[in-house]
């Protein structure tokens, strides 16, 4: 038995046998089920049954999956005592759930020197704003903003404080506003009506008096906050930004209206409980780079 077929078989365990998830393992529907026929072909039992929607475990499918898990931790254990003292990644995935902006930016910045020194580590970067849920229960790190969820350890995190921003060209094009009634005069850029998972204030500058502002409307809305900043550099408008995105980013943006001061929101690096010692090796090894990396960015990590 492959054990890369055993993996489909246990991420379609932790997500209700949905095949959707082909896409965090980068294949198709077609070789998942590959995968589960040959599995089923050397126990000589069905595991799935086969529907054109709602496919489902059946009763020696369900039977099967503690086996399954028990084989795979084996492996995972072994392998993990072999090479873990020597500080040495293991063969395998690490699946990254994060937001847009922290994919384009500081994340990937880093990932040619981890990969370089640990080439055997596979990265999947899911970027998405709103955590979906076979991300929510398959992820092995989270690097988001995220509530208090069962399974899910917060080992540190990065305080953004946003203000309002804009480009150089377009405030010498356009004027610096002098005060909150003056941005009625100017083009505003919002995030839009979709939803960003844990930041249900990201448009907080069009609420009007909360934030002691008047009632914007956007003369332009972008689903990504790492294209709104982009948007804002090329002169198309005042925009929300985090105060220390802007320095991690060039420093491209200069501040407006300093004294309105927007939402802090807080993006944790989280790890999934229970992981075996085979991938908890390799989350240790991608945690520690990554804080050694955001510390030469500049970056302050408070830890929970």
């Amino acid at each position: 038995m492959k054990l890369h077929h055993l993996k489909t078989f246990l991420l379609l365990a932790k997500n209700d046998c949905d095949f959707s998830v082909h896409t965090l393992l980068g294949i198709s529907r077609s070789t998942m089920w590959a995968h589960i026929t040959e599995i089923e072909s050397e126990i000589d039992l069905k595991l799935i049954n086969r529907r054109k929607q709602n496919t489902s475990f059946t009763e020696d499918g369900l039977v099967f999956v503690p086996y399954a898990e028990k084989i795979y931790a084996t492996f995972e254990d072994g392998l993990a005592q072999m090479q873990a003292h020597q500080g040495k990644g293991i063969p395998g995935e690490l699946a990254i759930s994060t937001t847009k902006a922290v994919a384009d930016g500081w994340l990937l910045s880093g990932m040619l020197e981890f990969s370089s020194k640990y080439p055997e580590i596979n990265i999947n970067i899911v970027a998405e704003d709103c955590l979906s849920k076979n991300m929510l229960n398959s992820a092995d790190i989270f690097l988001r903003p995220i509530g208090d969820i069962a399974n899910i350890t917060k080992k540190w995190g990065i305080i953004y404080n946003h203000g309002l921003f804009a480009g150089k060209d377009y405030l010498h094009n356009m004027g610096t506003p002098k005060s909150p009634e003056d941005l009625l005069q100017h083009q505003i850029i919002s995030y839009g009506e979709q939803e960003f998972s844990y930041f249900d204030t990201i448009n907080w500058h069009l609420k009007g008096k909360l934030y002691g502002l008047p009632k914007l409307t956007p003369t332009l809305s972008i689903n990504s906050t790492s294209a709104i900043y982009t948007a804002a550099i090329a002169g198309l408008g005042i925009c929300s930004a985090a105060i220390e995105a802007n320095l991690i980013y060039h420093k491209d943006l200069l501040r407006v209206l300093p004294k309105i001061v927007g939402p802090v929101v807080k993006s944790h690096f989280c790890t999934r409980d229970g992981a075996g010692k085979h991938k908890q090796n390799n989350i240790n090894l991608f945690q520690s780079y990554l804080e050694q990396h955001l510390v030469t960015l500049g970056v302050n990590i408070v830890h929970e």
